[in-house]
């Protein structure tokens, strides 16, 4: 038996895994080198391109110097701490309550130990020369490792076994010269450049680094007192790093955004506080708005509320600032994007800054780090945020984020207990609640501009009236007469373009026909499917009791799905079907009965109350009060689900005399300022799961009819939630 004691001997091929290979790319390993100098408490870091062609591409003579005035190195700090890789120092500390910078009081950012080797990304002949404030001495350290393949698998071309410890960096101490007496910090020195650069690349690196720290003072008017600049050289000529490009956003951001959102989570309320503009709102997460959405529901299930009560959020809390543009061809006034304009914007997404320090690479134009364009293929592309049209950061900290923490290799932020998950789910949570509420009511009051616009064009028939009836009293009447001419033509050919607008919106009701019936369709099929599993089970069973109603009510169902189908004829002139007086309280049995083993199962009690004599008729269709039904019962299953079981109920109140149907339910009710827009077509509070077509559909077909649908008003309220009225009162057309 042999026993004996191993230690790892690692090869030098895992410099080549530390630096080139886990740095995705040249902007992240500038970016370590410069975090490096944040937690030095720079307040500047100079980045210099030198020796370099016109079109930046490199040369055997081009290398990159990132330079700070940092409190720099000692050569005991170099000995002992940056020559050990994977150092716990700044970790250890950060679990202490002692990760802050001695000077400036930073959070600091590193602390793997292992940034230093982004250098490899860069080039392969190093040099570091490093300062303390009013040390007598500079330390100087330098490595080149040109003589080694990339893979150090090989020396001077000759392959060989290259081990970690055969690599030797030479280091030094020596006195400043005379003209850097007065200077601090480190300075890097990169040579032998690996990689391709060209100009692309350069404006790319000028594009992002600004982004690195907290861009509010660059964006708004607002000045951070701890300093830190970053300034770029390309052959000794300084670049504009992204200031141009910074007061340009800030005025599309003051200018044309649609919504300006400030706020912040609570992990431990489960509550989002934040401000719109002037309006200030509070939003918890068992409330109905967001337990209604889709992104909820998927994460979550029906069951919504309750699985919230008992969901603990590992992300911890965090603040956010977005803002929200509108890239749609309808966009008007002053929200109108110009090509240039949307350009910019584009370049842009949410960034994440942890202590003030972006994590790369969110906010990357290429990077969906919110899964936003994944949730628009899956569901309704309408009803998320596209990447184009939101810009903005959110803010965490180490102390209230520690399980956020950034992956190895710089990429994004790593699974820890699911707080990664949690957290990007919260933000979409949000961003799809301002989507489906605030920024819908935007699109509606957009919609009615336009409406607004067309019904003033009614000014030029009056108008004309007026001209040429003055032109009669003053006795000019061979103009008068001219002018009843044209006035004439005039109305030949408005009469031609309305009947052409007309046969518009025929065709655009037979679209909104085919919405309305596949809608519906599906709802019926659904509660098809429900009522077989039930007819399957009963045959299961010992007893056939319930054999004859679940027949009876799949066929009704299958019946109904037919007509639903002829109902598409309803909007072709030559179609029309005719009315008849129909009793009210038998179609509802019909539509109880289909919904009846949904309502059953989610434990919500129902029942009709009919006042007086005579009984509740009106003269229309089926399909009619079959669609308005429907609709109703659907919401109402909907958001009966958001609320306690014991408090779930749906009355229907029939008043003969007065012709009314009161529908009400004891669910979260109607948002008051959803009031004016929930009889709007493609408005839904239901979030990704409505169309936004019920409501308007039942209503326009109603009316059609001479009849009405209202929200209720307060004293015709019957339960505290959702109180919607049907008149037949009303005069028949």
């Amino acid at each position: 038996m042999i026993s004996e004691t191993l230690s790892f001997q690692p090869y030098a091929r895992l410099l080549t895994m530390l630096g080139d290979q886990l740095i995705k790319n040249e902007t992240i390993a500038l970016v370590e080198l410069i975090k490096n100098a944040y937690d030095a408490d720079a307040s500047q870091v100079e980045i210099r391109f030198e020796g370099f062609n016109e079109d930046m591409t490199s040369n055997p003579s081009s290398h990159i110097i990132v330079r700070d005035n940092g409190t720099g190195m000692t050569l005991e700090t170099v000995r002992n701490q940056w020559m050990n890789p994977a150092s716990p120092n700044k970790f250890v500390d950060k679990r202490e309550g002692r990760g802050v910078t001695p000077i400036k009081h930073r959070f600091m950012q590193g602390e793997k130990g292992i940034g230093r080797f982004s250098t490899l990304k860069l080039g392969k002949a190093i040099m570091v020369r490093t300062r303390r404030i009013n040390a007598e001495y500079e330390t100087n350290l330098y490595y080149d490792f040109s003589r080694f393949d990339d893979d150090f698998l090989s020396e001077h071309e000759t392959k060989k076994e290259i081990f970690l410890d055969q690599i030797k960096i030479r280091c030094s101490q020596s006195k400043p010269t005379e003209s850097r007496k007065s200077q601090h910090g480190t300075e890097i020195q990169i040579h032998n450049l690996k990689g391709i650069w060209n100009s692309k690349i350069i404006e790319n690196i000028c594009r992002d680094l600004p982004d690195l720290t907290d861009p509010i003072p660059r964006i708004t008017s607002h000045k951070e007192s701890d300093q830190f600049d970053i300034d770029i050289y390309c052959n000794g000529q300084r670049l504009s790093v992204g200031k141009d490009r910074a007061d340009f956003l800030s005025s599309l951001i003051d200018e044309k955004s649609v919504l300006k959102i400030e706020g912040r989570f609570d992990a431990a309320e489960k509550l989002f506080s934040f401000r719109i503009g002037s309006d200030e709102k509070n939003i918890h997460l068992n409330d109905s708005s967001i337990t209604g959405l889709w992104v909820w529901r998927q994460h979550f299930g029906r069951e919504s509320a309750d699985a919230e009560r008992e969901q603990e959020y590992a992300c911890g809390a965090f603040h956010f600032h977005f803002y929200i543009f509108d890239f749609s061809r309808n966009a008007g006034g002053k929200h109108s994007l110009n090509q240039r304009e949307k350009d910019l914007l584009k370049l842009h997404r949410v960034y994440l800054y942890r202590d003030g320090v972006r994590v790369y690479p969110y906010g990357n134009p290429d990077d969906d780090w919110l899964h936003m364009d994944v949730a628009r293929g899956i569901s309704r592309v309408g009803n998320f945020f596209s990447n184009d049209q939101i810009i903005g950061w959110i803010d965490i900290t180490h102390e209230g984020n520690p399980n956020l923490r950034d992956k190895t290799n710089r990429e994004g932020l790593i699974e820890t207990g699911g707080a990664t998950r949690d957290f990007i789910l919260l933000v979409q949570i949000f961003l799809s609640y301002v989507k489906q509420h605030q920024f819908a009511r935007y699109q509606q009051e957009q919609r009615r501009r336009h409406e607004v616009r067309r019904v003033h064009d009614g000014r030029v028939k009056r108008g004309l009236a007026e001209l040429q009836e003055g032109l009669a009293k003053t006795g000019r009447s061979s103009q008068a007469r001219h002018l009843a001419e044209l006035v004439a033509s005039y109305e030949r050919e408005r009469s031609y373009l309305s009947q052409r607008a007309e046969m518009t919106e025929d065709l655009a009701g037979v679209g909104l026909s085919v919405e309305m019936a596949s809608h519906d369709i599906m709802l019926l099929m659904g509660r098809a499917r429900a009522t077989g599993r039930q007819l399957a089970e009963s045959a299961r069973a010992s007893g056939v009791d319930g054999f004859r109603d679940h027949t009876d009510t799949l066929l009704a169902l299958l019946e109904q799905i037919g007509d639903g189908m002829q109902d598409l004829q309803l909007l072709f002139r030559s179609s029309r079907r005719r009315r008849k007086i129909i009793r009210i309280e038998s179609v509802l049995e019909k539509i109880h009965k289909i919904y009846r083993p949904l309502l059953a199962k989610s434990s919500v009690r129902y029942r009709t109350v009919e006042l007086g004599d005579p009984p509740l008729e009106a003269s229309t269709t089926d399909g009619v009060i079959m669609q308005a039904l429907i609709n109703l019962f659907d919401n109402a299953s909907y958001w009966l689900d958001t609320v306690e079981p014991d408090q779930r109920e749906i009355r229907v109140t029939l008043n003969g005399q007065k012709r009314e149907l009161i529908f009400s339910d004891s669910g979260p009710g109607i948002d008051p300022e959803a009031w004016p827009y929930i009889f709007e077509p493609f408005y839904s509070g239901k979030g990704q799961e409505g169309r936004g077509l019920g409501l308007y559909i039942a209503r326009q077909l109603l009316e059609r009819h001479g009849h009405s649908i209202e929200a209720a008003q307060e004293s015709q309220e019957i339960l505290p939630g959702a109180n919607f009225v049907i008149s037949f009162a009303r005069k028949e057309a």
